[in-house]
């Protein structure tokens, strides 16, 4: 009667605060296991470009448990969103979202571009765009990110590392399916930037232990399993550069003219003449490495002085800080080269997400438990929010400060160099090969790679080129698209459209071909 009385009240409360919410009402899930906390539910209606969807949200967080003991070691909290299917009907996907950092929440791919509700400066918003109207949607917060937490503080290092990361994402989806009976459905995972590496990863994972995967939605991370050399990467950093440069109109009147045929002329050039020079740089004559540099110069819109003599390389830092000439103001931002300086998130923003989950979801009150760690919005969603940490005490360590990378022994050799020049591409040779052992189990496993043309840590023609250097059976199933935008090209209004209905595509296509494939 207690949790009735609660839920009748929840519902007054949703009427009151949300005209979108005032159509929703609240019930809880009890936990399966005493000390595991409920899962709350509320149901929603609202107009997609296909029409009014009726869906559930489900918010809450879920233990991971040591397999031999039950021990709990991590609550992990996720929002999910499901349409009830009639009837008879063939199950609908199920999609795992989650962003990168590596120790960021979803909340990016979750309130901007995927979910029922987008957050705009104004407020919460239909989005009309949701991939609802195709799939389930499961948003996933990694541990000590969102409302996820450790169970104690001594099991940090069990997951602030790759191979740990991995395995709780893993187990996560696998708990997910379980607690709510969604294991026939054809399952998607869709990765963001360092999310794409644990996306591909937990693939890898999951099909070792049997479990089929029909997709993997990779975005802005690249195919993280393909190793070139670093020249490679260098030289397929350019296109983007010109993409940039003639963004800000800095290359000569010839080249700005008809953009599209310069971007072709670009390309040309770097396959035929720069990609080939680099990997024999120390053999150039004088004449060949000055017409080399000029060239490159004269594409990227930046001066020849500028530019490495010995490597002909202008690395990716050097082309954010000194594309301007060094003006501190005008820096290019490490997620779109059309923007300056670093992001910072409006106060507004994080005010709207923040009630959206608390008051919309209703993830705000204890609704009658009484747990070890309580059931409650008192905790931060970080990220957003800082919670209290004892004065005098330990300085304020986030997850990612403590974060590893261990994927391999050279990882952190890797990571070393990447901070020094500002590439990505030295770690990302140190991954190993998760999506081709991933397609060779799984037959019918499909991958789309998304990349933004003004994104400095990635390459549309990269991309492409280093994928087709995999067997012909793994690139049939493989796409590339690369959008007209930065690191999170679904900023861009027209690009967000596109991206929406590509994914839309592409998982139809995945289902209808074979969501069902054995595993070998």
């Amino acid at each position: 009667m207690k949790h009735a009385a609660i839920a009748v009240a929840l519902a007054v409360a949703f009427a009151a605060g949300s005209a979108h919410a005032a159509h929703a009402w609240s019930r809880m899930i009890a936990p399966l296991v005493t000390g595991d906390e409920p899962i709350v539910i509320t149901e929603h209606t609202m107009q997609t470009a296909h029409g009014p969807l009726q869906y559930e949200a489900r918010v809450g967080r879920l233990p991971i448990r040591v397999d031999e003991t039950g021990e709990v070691h991590a609550h992990v909290f996720f929002v999910a969103y499901v349409v009830k299917q009639k009837a008879g009907s063939a199950p609908r996907p199920l999609m795992i979202a989650w962003n990168g950092g590596p120790t960021i929440p979803s909340i990016y791919v979750h309130t901007e571009f995927l979910g029922p509700r987008r957050i705009t400066k104004d407020g919460v918003v239909d989005n009309l765009l949701t991939l609802l109207t195709t799939s389930d949607l499961v948003f996933y917060d990694p541990v000590e990110t969102g409302f996820s937490r450790l169970a104690q503080p001594q099991f940090a290092p069990e997951f602030f590392n790759m191979k740990g990361d991995v395995a709780a994402a893993s187990e996560f989806v696998r708990a997910y399916r379980a607690r709510f009976g969604a294991q026939t459905q054809p399952l998607f995972l869709l990765g963001e930037s360092y999310g794409v590496w644990r996306a591909a990863a937990v693939a890898e994972f999951l099909a070792k232990r049997g479990l089929n995967v029909t997709g993997l939605l990779l975005i802005s991370g690249g195919f993280p399993s393909v190793k070139m050399p670093v020249s490679f990467w260098n030289a397929m950093n350019v296109q983007n550069h010109a993409a940039t440069a003639l963004h800000y109109r800095r290359l000569s009147p010839d080249l700005q003219r008809v953009p599209v045929i310069t971007m072709r002329q670009v390309d040309a050039w770097v396959a035929a003449a720069y990609l080939p020079a680099l990997d024999k740089a120390d053999t150039l004559s004088d004449a060949e490495r000055k017409n080399i540099i000029e060239q490159l110069a004269a594409y990227t819109g930046v001066r020849p002085d500028q530019i490495d003599a010995k490597t002909l390389v202008m690395n990716t830092r050097q082309f954010l800080t000194g594309f301007f000439d060094g003006d501190r103001a005008r820096e290019l931002a490490e997620v779109d080269t059309r923007r300056f300086g670093d992001e910072k998130q409006p106060p507004e923003r994080q005010f709207h997400i923040s009630r959206y989950l608390r008051e919309e979801l209703g993830y705000a009150t204890d609704l009658g438990y009484t747990g070890a760690l309580g059931f409650n919005t008192d905790l931060a969603y970080r990220a957003l929010e800082a919670g209290y940490m004892p004065t005098p005490g330990a300085e304020r360590r986030s997850s990612g400060k403590q974060w590893s990378y261990n994927q391999t022994d050279g990882a952190a050799a890797a990571l070393a160099m990447g901070r020094v020049d500002g590439e990505v591409w030295h770690m990302f040779n140190e991954n190993p090969s998760w999506v081709q052992n991933a397609m060779q189990l799984q037959p019918g496993l499909q991958i789309l790679v998304a990349v933004g043309r003004y994104d400095p840590t990635n390459s549309c023609e990269g991309q492409a080129r280093s994928i087709a250097t995999l067997p012909d059976d793994l690139t049939r199933r493989i796409t590339v698209k690369c959008y007209e935008g930065g690191h999170m090209m679904y900023r861009d209004e027209a690009e967000h459209k596109k991206l929406a209905q590509d994914l839309e595509r592409f998982m139809a296509d995945g289902v209808t071909r074979n969501h069902t494939a054995p595993i070998r």
